[in-house]
Formats: C-alpha cells, structure tokens, sequence
C-alpha cells in the first residue's frame, strides 16, 4: 500500500487523491518528463525549439518543480529579483518598462507566464486604429510616455521634411485629428494664407523661406529692383514701404521719401553726410574736425538730441524735440545746472573734467593732509553745507547743494561725540583720518595710569570698556565707558577664591598668564617648600570643595588647609 508524501502544491489539486497518482507516477518507475510535458505542452514546444528558460533542458523536470511540500508551495523556481527578462524572454523591460520588472502580474494576468505577448497592443491600446500598422516602435520609445512621444518622433523618416520654423510648430497644427496619412504638402497653402491675393504665383519659396515668415533677404534678391537692402534697411518688412501691393514701385532716390527730417532748416544736406544704413540713431558725424568741440570721454557716445534741440519748447519730451545745428553753445551751463550758483564762476574746467562730472579731480589747497585717507572721496555736499541748512550729526536730510563758504575743520562740526564728552574735543589725540573708520591709532595705553602688559595687550578695548547708558560729562546717553575704569583684578576678572585672598592676585598671578607657574612657600611658618612637599602640585593639599567661604556658599580650591602632619597624613 502507498502513502502520499505530502499534499500537492494548489496549481495540482484537481490530481490530489490515491487514485490519480498514475497520472503522474508510472508503476514501478519515478516520475518521467514525458507524463509531465504531456499535460504541460507548451513547456515541450519551448524545449523542442531550445527557446525562454527551458531551452537547456533535457530530462528530468522534478530536479526543478518539486511536488508534495504543500499546497501554498510554488513549483516554479523563479528569482524575480534577479529574472533576466531581456535574455530569458526575449523582450527587454527597459524605459518605462523597467518599473514593471517587480510586478509580473501587470502583464502576466494569468498564472502561466507564456500567455503573454510582446506586441504592444497586447497591454495598450491603438489609438491610431491600427491605420499605422501594428509595429509601433516606428514613432514611440519606452523611454518616455507615450503623451510624449512627439518629442522623439524623428519627422526625417515622413515624407515632408521639417526645416526651420515647421520645426516649432505643434503636431495638432498639422495632424488635426490625429491623422498622419494622406496629408497635402506639395505647396504652401494648404496651411498658410496667401497674404498677396496669388500676384506672385503659387511658388512661394521663391521668396519665402522656412526659418522666418516673413520675405528673406536670401530667398528674395532685392538687387533686381534697382535698390539693394543692406544694413538696417535689411530687417524692414515689405509691408513698411510697399504699403499698396508688393509689386508696387517706390521712391528711393532720397531718405526724405521714407524718413522725415528731424532737423528741418538746420540741415538740408544728404543724410548720407551724417548717417548709414547701419543705424539711423547714432551719426557718423566727425564732431572734432567740422565744430572744433570733441566729443569725447562722458560727452562721447551722446545722441545729438541731447545738445541740440534748441528748436523746442522746454516742456517737449526728449524724443520728439527738433534736432537744431545752428549755434549751439560750448559753455557748460548750456547743458548742465550750475549746483553752485554762479559763485565759482562759469569756467567748471578748474573742477570738473568729462570723464567724470563729479569733482575726482579736485585737490584741497588748504590742509591737503586733512583731506585724505577717509576723507577722500567724499561728495563736496558733505561739507560744503548752507549755513540756512544745517547738518545735524548723523541724522537729518541730504544737505542742499554746496556753497564755496570754506567749511569748519573741527571734527564736532562733521562727526557726533560718540565719548559724550568723556575726553574733550581733541580728537586726534586717538583717531586718524588714514586709520579705516577714524579707529584710534594714535592712542597709547603707555600714555595713561594703566600700562597694559602680558595677556593684556591683546585683550578687546570692550572687554574693559563697554557700552553703557548713563550719564556721561556732555549728557545721558549710550556709549564706551572711558573714565573711569578700575584698576583692580575684580573689575574685570571673577575670584575664582572666593574672598580667600582678599583682592591681593598680584601675590600669586601675572598678567603673562593668569596660571600659577609657581609659589614660594618660603616664610610660612611650616615646611611646605622644602623637600618632598616642594615638589607636590597645589591640589594635592588645596582640594576644591563646595562649601562656605569669605564671600559666600560656593565651590573653590581650598587655600587655607591645616598644618599638622595628621592633616594629610593619617
């Protein structure tokens, strides 16, 4: 009597019994790959043809598909992490495709993975209604979606090649409807509209090309008319000058015939004296050889309009003013305002240069030291204020334009006291116009009751001078406290001792450095400089404790210890 080994996996259950056993086993033989590939069929057509993942096979199928382990055990022994789909199918999930190598069942809808095929219309729909054929690799790519194809769709492969601005142009515009067979593209004007009521025959390239709309100096030769477009003329539309027709002939023996005279009597030569083709805008006029005025630093560049337009009203804009040649000026208030009033005279040449109406040139006679350093490069109006304006320090309004009163050197009448009155009105004492700032280079500590030494010399002036609200010698306010400052340790640093020493640091500490480098017992009333104990660190004796001192509850090295042996030696 035979027992089954185990239940069959569930693709199997309809064979699961005693009775169907020789469906699979023959008598007194193992499993044979003939009953196998009888009931699998399609697995024994791939084998015969050595195709997919069996195409090696040659025999026993159970070494693979082991039965009797359960109904929930899978018989195929399938990896799809690691399933080389290009290599064992076929077809490459790659692109778009590439996200679905994790998930069989979007395309294996069934159990059987033989069931599917590689055409596209399998999976996806044919929009085009099979009116392109079936082989859509022609225009889409995995690569993108299929929304986007348009976008890799090479149109060199279509009968109509598309060249310049054809190239920017939607699908749609063309593709109405989607359909791309049976369109009409041996001219023009299927898609565009014959703006020239068919004058010019059906043969547009002959004047139009691809790349712009609009009549291309390439495409149409201007020349056969007798007058050549060249320079700026070049980019003008036709509809500028042939407004009544294209074939229409037009005066174009003088500019006055398309350009009106911005100058009227003022000029009455050919504009070709003045002007080119290039640019209407800027003359190639020679202003230093025919006016004996050069144009040049600020002044070169400058359109003529902005000199001469003594024609026009004051209240006309720029642009529309009459350009007028006669008798222009060469006095600089013709052009520009006099900010100082007249009190300079007219000569601006003794300050002012064209490379720069600001007075960079400009060196102070009186006191050229006082001008330099931070200083220099100051507007005038910074000092040269009206005595009907005032400046206040530091705040108020832009001062009006500058007078030729000679200022008041003193820094108080330019700079506030940010002292409050704590060191007087001599400030260059301490401050120097060439330090960055105005920053105090001249000043010495040597100078005052305070030397500064050791770590001193580099500590910040704020560290012992800092910023307070009070009152000051000229009034309450915020500033650096100067004077006056403490001398003693306390000031600035903590006690760390806690009231032990009573202030005396300078009995032990350095300003050097602050650490205790060493400390001579010698004096005191018992041995602790001598022999073993001289060579002993403080805290062996002086233990840091939390506790009460002199000044209070807290935690400190303890200085005073006791003196007997027993103390530290039990």
């Amino acid at each position: 009597m035979q027992v089954s080994p185990g239940p069959l996996a569930s693709a199997h259950g309809k064979l699961e019994g005693i009775t169907n056993c020789q469906k699979c086993h023959e008598v007194g033989r193992e499993i044979s790959a003939e009953r196998c590939l009888a009931c699998h069929k399609p697995i024994a057509d791939r084998i015969a043809a050595k195709k997919g993942m069996h195409r090696g096979v040659n025999g026993d199928c159970r070494r693979c598909h082991v039965e009797h382990r359960g109904a929930d055990a899978d018989l195929r022994r399938l990896d799809r992490q690691t399933f080389d789909h290009a290599t064992e199918t076929g077809f490459a999930l790659d692109g778009l495709h590439g996200t679905l190598a994790a998930k069989c069942a979007s395309c294996h809808k069934t159990r059987s993975f033989l069931a599917a095929r590689p055409a596209c219309d399998s999976c996806h729909a044919d929009i085009h209604k099979g009116k392109l054929g079936r082989d859509c690799t022609k225009c889409h790519r995995t690569t993108v979606a299929f929304k986007q194809s348009r976008t890799q769709f090479d149109h060199a492969t279509a009968r109509f090649q598309l060249t310049g601005a054809h190239r920017d142009v939607a699908c749609e515009k063309c593709h109405a409807d989607r359909l791309f067979r049976g369109l009409e593209f041996n001219d023009c004007r299927p898609c565009h509209k014959a703006s020239h009521r068919r004058t010019m025959g059906p043969t547009c390239s002959s004047c139009h090309v691809t790349e712009r709309w609009a009549t291309a100096a390439r495409g149409f030769d201007h020349t056969k008319t007798g007058f050549t477009l060249a320079g700026a003329h070049a980019q003008v539309t036709c509809a500028k000058c042939h407004t009544a027709g294209v074939r229409n002939a037009v005066a174009h023996d003088r500019c006055a015939a398309c350009h009106s005279n911005p100058h009227r009597e003022s000029a009455r030569e050919d504009c070709g004296k003045c002007h080119n083709e290039s640019t209407f805008r800027k003359a190639t006029f020679d202003h230093a050889a025919r006016t004996t005025f050069a144009l040049t630093d600020r002044h070169q560049g400058l359109e003529c309009r902005k000199c001469h337009t003594s024609l026009s009203a004051p209240d006309v804009p720029l642009a529309l003013k009459v350009l007028d040649f006669r008798g222009a000026s060469r006095d600089c208030g013709t052009c520009h305002k006099d900010q100082h009033k007249g009190q300079f005279g007219r000569y601006c040449e003794s300050c002012h240069l064209p490379t720069t109406f600001k007075a960079a040139g400009f060196t102070h006679p009186r006191a050229p030291e006082f001008f330099a350093g931070s200083h220099q490069g100051l507007t005038c109006v910074k000092c040269h204020v009206r005595a009907a304006d005032p400046r206040i320090p530091r705040s108020g309004p832009e001062p009006a334009p500058g007078r030729a009163t000679p200022p008041a050197t003193a820094c108080g009448s330019c700079h506030a006291d940010v002292h409050l009155g704590q060191v007087g009105a001599a400030c260059d004492r301490c401050h120097v116009v060439d330090a960055p700032k105005f920053q105090p280079a001249r000043f010495s500590h040597d100078a005052v009751a305070f030397k500064l030494a050791g770590k001193h010399t580099v500590a910040p002036c704020v560290k012992c001078h800092p910023s307070q609200t009070a009152a000051f010698p000229s009034g309450t306010g915020t500033a650096k406290r100067l004077r006056p400052v403490s001398a003693e340790c306390q000031a600035c640093h903590q006690d760390v001792h806690l009231g032990q020493v009573e202030g005396t640091c300078a009995r032990c500490h350095t300003a050097a450095t602050f650490k205790i480098a060493s400390y001579d017992h010698a004096g005191q009333d018992y041995l602790f400089g001598v022999a073993t104990h001289s060579r002993l660190p403080c805290r062996s004796c002086h233990k840091t404790e939390t506790g009460r001192f002199p000044a209070g509850w807290g935690t400190a090295m303890r200085l005073r210890v006791g003196r007997t042996c027993l103390e530290c030696h039990p």
